[in-house]
C-alpha cells in the first residue's frame, strides 16, 4: 500500500490519493496515475465567476471556477471514477450519528473516505469565524487508530483531527448533505478510452452557451467591469470603493493560490495533454501549448488586479504567499501570523483608505475587463485546437 497525501487542487488530490492508496495504477508504466491525469479523465477545465456581495460587512467576494463541474464536485468524482471502472460508494444523510455510521463503513471497507466538510470549521485553516458555512472543502481521511483522523488536505503530510472536530466540521452546510464516499477499484480499466471519454467530456462541456458555466461567463465578466448600469457592473457595485480591495484580493488569490497551480489549472491541464498524447498517439501539442498561454493570461489578470505598483497591493500578496506557505509546511504559528496581518490590511483599504482615485479606478476596470476578452480569446482558441486534434 502507498500513502501519498497533498496535491494541486483539493478535488483532484484526494482521488487520486485516495486511488493511489489503493494500488490503482497505469497499466502501461505501473505508476499512479498523476493528478493532471486525474483532472482530465474527471473532464478537465470548467469556466465560473460568481460576485457575491455582503452589504453588512461592506465587501464582496469573487468566486472562481476552473474545473469541469466545479459547482457539482460529485458529478465530477462519479465522472472520473466511471471512467477508470472504479466502483464508488456515496452516501448522505442529515444525521450527524448517520454520517458517523457511514464514516465507518467507509473506512472498513476501503480504509480511507472522501468527505465534503466546511473549510473554516477545519480549524487548521486558519480562517475567520466568518467564513463559517460558506466554502465547500473536499478531503479525504483515514484512522489513525488513535481514536483520531488523519487528513489529506493539500499538505505533504496528512493533518491530525479529533472525532469530534471532524464531526463538527461536516455539520454547518446542509447542501453538503454529510456526504461521504468510498471507493473500489476494479483490477482493470482502460486507461485510453478513460482519457478520450475525459477530453470529449471537456470539449462538450466548454462549447457550450451558458455565460454562467462555460466559456462566454469570461465575456459576461469583462462587460461587467465596465457597463455604467448593469447591478452586478463593478462600476455599479463598487461606486463607493466598499469591497473592493478584498474583491481584488480574491480574484488574484482565487487565480494563482487557492485549490490552484497558480494559474486557475490551465498549467495542469496542459500537463494532461502532453500525457495523453502517447497514450492517444494522437497530436495534442498545439493544444497543450496553446492552454501555456491561457495559463500566462491568467497570471496577467491576477497581477493586474494587485499591481506591484501599489505598496498595500504587494504587501497583501506576499502575506497571502506566506500563508499558503504555512498551509503547505503545517506552520500553524506563521498561518496564523499571516492571517492577522492580511486582517489588519481589511479596514483601513476597503473603504475610507481605498488606495487609488477615480480616474485610476476606472482605468483598472478597464484594463481588467480587456484582458478578460484576451482570456476569452486565448480559452477559445485552445478549445478549438482541442476538436481539432480530436477529429
Amino acid at each position: 500500500m502507498t500513502e501519498t497525501y497533498g496535491g494541486i487542487h483539493s478535488v483532484t488530490a484526494v482521488l487520486r490519493n485516495a486511488l493511489t492508496r489503493q494500488s490503482l495504477r497505469d497499466p502501461h508504466t505501473s505508476q499512479p496515475l498523476s493528478e493532471a491525469m486525474i483532472l482530465g479523465i474527471g473532464g478537465g477545465l470548467g469556466a465560473g465567476y460568481i460576485l457575491w456581495e455582503f452589504d453588512k460587512y461592506d465587501s464582496a467576494l469573487i468566486v472562481l471556477g476552473f474545473r469541469n463541474r466545479w459547482n457539482y464536485t460529485a458529478d465530477f468524482l462519479k465522472n472520473a471514477c466511471e471512467r477508470l471502472n472504479v466502483k464508488l460508494d456515496m452516501r448522505e444523510t442529515t444525521s450527524a450519528k448517520k454520517a458517523q455510521a457511514n464514516l465507518d463503513d467507509a473506512l472498513r471497507a476501503s480504509g480511507t473516505a472522501l468527505l465534503w466538510t466546511d473549510k473554516a470549521s477545519l480549524l487548521y485553516h486558519g480562517l475567520p469565524p466568518s467564513q463559517k458555512g460558506h466554502i465547500i472543502h473536499l478531503i479525504r481521511v483515514e484512522d489513525d487508530g488513535e481514536a483520531r483522523y488523519l487528513v489529506d488536505d493539500l499538505s505533504a503530510s496528512p493533518w491530525s483531527i479529533s472525532r469530534d472536530a471532524l464531526a463538527a466540521a461536516r455539520e454547518p452546510i446542509p447542501s453538503n448533505k454529510q456526504r461521504s464516499i468510498s471507493l473500489q477499484p476494479a483490477e482493470n480499466f482502460n486507461l485510453a478510452s478513460a482519457v478520450r471519454a475525459g477530453i470529449k467530456d471537456h470539449i462538450s462541456h466548454l462549447s457550450r452557451s451558458s455565460e454562467s458555466f462555460s466559456l462566454p461567463v469570461y465575456q459576461k465578466w469583462a462587460k461587467l467591469m465596465t457597463h455604467p448600469k448593469n447591478k452586478k457592473s463593478w462600476r455599479v457595485v463598487f461606486a463607493r470603493r466598499a469591497g473592493l480591495y478584498l474583491t481584488l484580493r480574491t480574484v488574484y488569490e482565487g487565480i494563482t493560490l487557492d485549490d490552484t497551480e497558480g494559474a486557475g489549472l490551465r498549467e495542469i491541464y496542459a500537463d494532461f495533454l502532453s500525457e495523453a498524447m502517447s497514450i492517444l498517439d494522437i497530436d495534442l501539442s498545439g493544444a497543450a501549448e496553446l492552454y501555456r498561454i491561457c495559463a500566462v493570461e491568467w497570471r496577467a489578470l491576477a497581477q493586474m488586479a494587485l499591481s506591484d505598483d501599489l505598496p498595500v497591493f504587494a504587501e497583501s500578496k506576499a502575506l497571502m504567499r506566506a500563508r499558503y506557505a504555512a498551509f503547505a509546511g503545517q506552520d500553524q504559528s506563521s498561518l496564523a501570523a499571516a492571517m492577522r496581518d492580511l486582517a489588519a490590511l481589511e479596514a483601513p483599504n476597503n473603504l475610507e483608505g481605498w488606495p487609488l482615485d477615480g480616474s485610476a479606478t476606472d482605468a483598472l476596470f478597464e484594463r481588467m475587463g480587456e484582458q478578460l476578452h484576451t482570456i476569452f480569446e486565448a480559452e477559445q482558441s485552445a478549445l478549438d485546437a482541442m476538436k481539432q486534434a480530436m477529429q
